[in-house]
């Protein structure tokens, strides 16, 4: 299966990311804008795995996550900004 990860730079979306590359055979697209919520350093040695793709990326931006997202068969979405109020 192909998975696209958004928010996979953060804390969850990188563990996901490792967990899926760990116990599947899956493919796994990383999404992320690489905000102050995520950073490449979590992701660093997934993307060394050719299993993993990182593309960079806003959620924001409907035509690239629709470009990205194209040929995966699930989607997963981790994306979003901390420490919001009420949220």
């Amino acid at each position: 299966m192909k998975q696209f990860v958004t928010g996979a730079a953060g804390f969850i979306g990188s563990n996901y990311v490792r967990h899926v590359l760990a116990t599947t055979d899956d493919t796994v697209t990383v999404y992320d804008a690489l905000t102050y919520a995520g950073n490449l350093e979590n992701i660093r040695d997934l993307i060394d795995d050719r299993r993993c793709h990182f593309v960079k990326g806003d959620i924001c931006d409907q035509d690239d996550v629709m470009a990205a997202m194209t040929g995966h068969d699930a989607v997963v979405h981790f994306a979003a900004e901390t420490h919001v109020d009420r949220s």
